[in-house]
This record gives structure tokens, sequence and C-alpha cells, in this order.
């Protein structure tokens, strides 16, 4: 008589270690997808927060100037002796802080926002500032004299 014992421990084993191998492979693609979908979010997050940022910071600026001078690329926002130079240049969101009334330079601020472009627009009754940032624009519209 044949002894089939032996054969039915490895076919116990070499299930066992089948579905062994079933699970950590499922798990593997849970985590890829998961680590995909977490890359993703991140980058929104950071891409909204970047927009919204900018353009609250800009709106604030506006809000609290007594004169506001579009310029090409960017604007100049006066407030008592001091003007400040808001402008879009090498990939970035600059600022600088001059004296009212000398020449307004654009150059040598300090990079407030990473940025692929920024366009502010004067109408009648508002300002209108539009944030390109990662090839997505997003836009506000903030009114004069608030």
């Amino acid at each position: 008589m044949k002894n089939y014992k032996n054969t039915s421990d490895t076919i116990t084993t070499v299930g066992s270690m089948l579905l062994f191998l079933l699970v950590a492979v499922c798990m593997m693609m849970i985590i890829a997808a998961a680590a995909g979908s977490y890359s993703r979010i991140s980058d929104n997050y950071e891409t909204n927060f970047t927009a919204s940022s900018s353009i609250r910071y800009i709106s604030n600026k506006i809000k609290s100037s007594d004169k506001v001078e579009i310029l090409n690329n960017g604007m100049v926002l006066e407030n008592g002796g001091t003007a400040n130079i808001i402008y879009y240049s090498d990939g970035g969101l600059y600022e600088k802080t001059v004296t009212a009334g000398t020449d307004y330079e654009i150059s040598g601020g300090e990079k407030i926002f990473e940025i692929n472009g920024v366009d502010i627009s004067d109408n009648a009754d508002y300002y209108k500032v539009t944030v390109n940032v990662s090839g997505e624009e997003y836009s506000a519209l903030i009114g004069k004299g608030t």
C-alpha cells in the first residue's frame, strides 16, 4: 500500500504558499494604487493652495493701498510714503518695497510664490487678478474702494 501522507502535506504547503503569494501581490497592487492617488491629491492641493494664496495676497495688498498703478507684468501699490511693487518674473511672484514717488523698477524683489504667470487688469469697478499655476488659470475680482 502506498503512503499518500507526504503528497498531501506537499499539496497543503504549496497551496498555502500560493495563497500567501496571492495575498502579497494583491496588497502590493493596493499600495501602488494608493500611492498614485495620494500623489495626485497632494499635487492638486499644492496647486490650489499656491493659486488661492497668491490671489489672496494680491487682493489684501490692493485693499490696503491708497493708490494702485497697473504695470505690464505687475502693479505698484502706494500706501503713505511707501510703495510695494508686485510683479511676475522668472517663474515667480515677486515683491519689493521702495519709497513712494521714486523710479519703480521691476527687478530685485523677493520671491513670494512660485507661479507661471499673473495678469492684473483694471476695469471700471474692480480689478481682475488671474494667476497661472501649473498650466491652470485661477481668477478673482477685487472691488475698488473696499
